[in-house]
């Protein structure tokens, strides 16, 4: 009899393309190593579920479980579970969901935003870290078991982060005592084909301007891209390239970020849909893209799983370093900086010989985020 993964995350409530994508990733690697894989989501609060289409959110999920069943279907899903604000089972029921957690082998919980009582029946759970430094400054120092809508790390036996630094001397994020295991975020090959486009003029990256309010910690405030956005915002003016933004958020100052030279278009259509969030990659010629500031001021090591995107889809990468530069080899392919001028010069060698850079993201993809890879070296091959 095959095995079990069951996978809990974020997938209804925030059905945008990128996003999905990035779950689906969680879906396809598992599979393909040979796991029956059940996909598990909570959602308590009220108004909470957000349609792409209307731009809108609300409590209705019927969007968002569309776009799970046809994603279920796509990527080979044995059985699927949405709990709505009301407490209604969608999908699986109570005892189905409880007899698969029962029987699972691992239990996958996608950082702190699910968690469902019958996952304590799960014999093996994995918290799987996607925004550090988020996840730990806002645990209690109080040890605090899961409730619902926050899953606790504390109810899991096995920690793993994409902040691979986290634990080092002088990384201040706090380990509450969690031996956080590092990765990198894993991306299905075969979702995320090769796309070689010699002839795209443009940088681009998705972003989101300012989507949370500052974190205090020890009485050091951390922010977001919005930060470290002003310290490169003339980048346009110093290297000879296209850069475009696929950018959200209300507060963003549009018309300060064009005058710079960038070019806007809006988010919302391109995560419209993991496909055409795929298409916008496809068809870049590379990606340029600060980090949240937490992430750099910490030195959290933090890999964002669209720069991966961009790495599989053969995109050379300019991305601002958070630490992952002193584990991954860095200057063909990917490229960090910490200054206007490494980012000026990085856009500078990428022209100098592009072919090979696009070859060098792509092998990068394949060597250090093979879904396969990584997520084998979190649960393990299904066959002993």
């Amino acid at each position: 009899m095959k095995r079990t993964a069951v996978v809990s995350g974020y997938f209804v409530g925030n059905p945008m393309g990128g996003h999905v994508l990035s779950i689906l990733h969680w879906f396809a690697g598992p599979r393909d190593l040979g796991y029956d894989v059940v996909f598990a989501e909570s959602h308590c609060w009220a108004g909470g579920c957000w349609n792409p289409e209307t731009q809108s959110g609300g409590a209705d999920p019927s969007y968002g479980i569309a776009e799970l069943k046809r994603h279920s279907r796509l990527t080979g899903l044995k059985g699927w579970c949405f709990v709505d604000a009301s407490g209604r089972y969608h999908g699986m029921s109570h005892e189905e969901l409880a007899e698969a957690c029962r029987n699972a082998d691992v239990l996958i919980g996608l950082w702190t935003v699910t968690w469902l009582e019958e996952f304590l029946e799960c014999k093996r759970r994995i918290f799987i870290d996607t925004d550090p430094g988020f996840t730990q400054f806002a645990m209690s120092p109080v040890p605090a078991r899961s409730t619902a809508g926050y899953a606790s790390p504390l109810d899991f036996h096995e920690h793993f982060t994409y902040g691979t630094r986290i634990g080092k001397a002088d990384c201040p994020i706090p380990t509450h005592g969690i031996d956080w295991k590092p990765m990198r975020p894993p991306v299905s090959l075969d979702l995320l084909p090769m796309c070689f486009t010699p002839n795209a003029e443009r940088f681009t990256t998705v972003m989101s301007w300012s989507s949370r309010a500052p974190v205090m910690h020890d009485g050091v405030e951390y922010g977001q891209k919005d930060i470290e956005f002003w310290r490169i915002a003339a980048l346009p003016q110093r290297a000879d390239a296209c850069f475009e933004i696929a950018l959200t958020g209300k507060a963003a100052p549009r018309d300060a970020i064009a005058a710079e030279g960038w070019r806007l278009v809006h988010a919302g259509e391109v995560t419209l849909s993991p496909w055409t969030y795929r298409d916008y990659i496809a068809h870049s010629r590379g990606e340029f893209s600060v980090a949240v500031n937490l992430e750099v001021k910490t030195r959290s090591g933090w890999f964002s799983d669209r720069t991966a995107a961009y790495l599989a889809s053969g995109k050379p990468a300019v991305v601002q370093d958070t630490g992952f530069s002193e584990d991954l080899p860095c200057r063909r392919g990917l490229f960090p900086f910490s200054s206007l001028e490494d980012a000026a010069g990085a856009v500078e060698e990428i022209a100098r010989d592009y072919g090979r850079h696009c070859t060098a993201a792509r092998l990068l993809a394949e060597e250090y985020f093979d879904a396969r890879r990584v997520i084998a070296g979190v649960i393990g091959p299904a066959a002993a």
